[in-house]
Parts: C-alpha cells; structure tokens; sequence
C-alpha cells in the first residue's frame, strides 16, 4: 500500500495510470475503487483541487477512450467519475479545513443530495426498486434459495430499505476512500497524524438531534414502512457508525489495551453484522453528548 501511494506521487502520469489501473481493475475485484478513488483524494490533499481534478479528469478520459475501444461506448467509465468527483469535493474539505469531522459531514451532505436526486428522479423509489429487484428474486427462486410465496414479502422488505442502502454504501464508500488517502498521506509525510485524527473524531452534536428526531418520528409512525424518514436514518446511522468506531479505536488507544480487542470486535461484527453495527450506532450517538474519551483514564492515572 505504501509503494502504491509512493508511486502515484511521483508525478501526474504515474497518478493518472494508478487511478485507471485501479479502477479497471475494479470492474472484477469491486473493493479496488476505494485505492482508485484515494489516489484522486491523496493527489488532492497533497498537491491541491486543481491538480486532483487534472488528475480525475485524464484518467475519466483514459477510461472511456478504454471503454468505447472494449465495447463501444464511454459509459461504463461514467461510473468511475461519479465517485472521483465526490471523492475530489470531500478531499478539498479535508485539505481547508484540516478537519476530519468536517470532511464526514461533507460526504454525509453528498449521501443526502443522492437521496434528493433519487425522490427528484421518481416519485416512489420503493416501486422502482422493486422492478429492478425482480429478477435478481426470480433467480433466487430458481436456485431454490427463496421460496416462491415469500419472494413478493421479500421484494417489498428489500425494495423499501434499497434508497438508504445505496446512499450509506456511497456515503461509506466516499469516506472510507479519503481515509485511505489521508492515511497515505500519514505514512508518507506525517507518521501517525491520521491515527490521532481518526481516534479524535468527533461529528457535531446536530446529528444527534437529527437522528433523535428521526427516530421519534418512525416510532410515531410518520412515513409508514419506509419513505424518506427511514432513508435519512439509514444514511445518518452510518455515519454515527463511523463515530462509535473511532470511538472504540479511540479508547482502546488510551487504555493501551491490546489489539486483540479490536480484533475480536471486527471478528464479531463479520459475523453478527445487524447487532454490531446497532451497538456501534449506539455509542456513536452517546458519545456526541458524554464525549466517552475524555472521561477514560489512561493507565497510571489516579
């Protein structure tokens, strides 16, 4: 990892042919976008927006002119550049403001405008979703991994939660690509900075608020079975979850406890992932109130 962010900062070609690479690449091993995309964000943090947009821009034109010589159209390569531009606007976040907080809140205001483009885009998403579902459901029945009289039960759960899925995972994706760069950016040229600015995180307490409020209104029962309550705090828990992480990272850190902790608590959310994440949503939220770091006592102190 540290040789590919070396070598993407040799000069202007050598980003431009990590980021294309890299996203080619990705097309067979999907996590592969999250290094493309970081290579964007790390040329941004380091050499500024100008540069990092040349950068995204070559490489979007190298894709394609790749593309449409492979099977005739340029648009598989829009994809690549729907996620390097947001990528390149929370990378700008990061490099004025120095503020990790402020640059998860950017992506999270990136995740809520894809959800307005989405409702601006059709009138129910659910139904939508549904018709798209159908024949990954279909195939599931053919299989014989879903019973035919509970596929109608099962498009319906689905299609419901799918609009505040897609804006988490692209919120995530957005958040975990600058972490990466910033974090090579700490290898090469600051030891350690992105390890103090990740256990520091801490987003502004109006999220709480907002997810208070959201909550409150679901447990009312305004928005039904799903709408865009539940889409806002699909996306909102997300990124609490990102809080209840550092959190963890955070204390643990100060506790000089061993990392097999942490280890064992990545093992348990792999494997009970609903329960772990709620947990982390939890303390996500709790901590932007009793801020948990402040209060634990390193090792030694009386």
């Amino acid at each position: 990892m540290r040789f590919l962010a070396s070598f993407a900062m040799r000069g202007r070609s050598q980003a431009v042919m990590s980021a294309l690479v890299l996203a080619v690449a990705s097309l067979f091993v999907p996590p592969l976008s999250i290094l493309s995309s970081a290579v964007i964000a790390l040329v941004t943090l380091r050499r500024g927006q100008l540069e990092g947009l040349v950068v995204a821009g070559l490489a979007g034109l190298a894709s394609g002119l790749l593309a449409y010589m492979l099977v005739a159209s340029p648009a598989p390569a829009l994809g690549f550049v729907l996620l390097w531009l947001p990528v390149l606007v929370v990378a700008v976040v990061l490099r004025v403001t120095r503020s990790i907080p402020l640059s998860v809140e950017a992506a999270l205001a990136v995740g809520l405008l894809a959800i307005g483009v989405i409702y601006l885009q059709v009138s129910d998403p659910a139904i939508a979703w549904r018709e798209a579902l159908e024949p990954f459901s279909q195939q599931l029945t053919d299989a014989e991994l879903l019973a035919e009289d509970q596929r109608a039960m099962f498009l319906e759960e689905m299609a419901r939660w799918m609009t505040g899925f897609f804006a988490a995972v692209f919120f995530l994706l957005l958040v975990v690509s600058v972490f990466v760069a910033r974090w090579w950016q700490s290898v090469l040229y600051n030891p350690g900075g992105f390890r103090q600015e990740f256990h520091a995180l801490r987003l502004h307490r109006a999220l709480g608020y907002a997810g208070l409020l959201l909550l409150g209104l679901r447990l009312a029962g305004f928005g039904g079975g799903g709408g865009l309550i539940l889409d806002l705090g699909i996306l909102l828990s997300a990124s609490l979850m990102l809080q209840g992480l550092a959190v963890a990272h955070g204390v643990s850190a100060l506790r000089k406890a061993h990392p097999a902790w942490l280890v064992a608590m990545y093992v348990l959310w792999f494997f009970a992932m609903p329960q772990v994440s709620m947990l982390l949503v939890a303390i996500g939220l709790a901590d932007l109130w009793f801020d948990f770091r402040a209060r634990v006592k390193k090792p030694g102190d009386s």
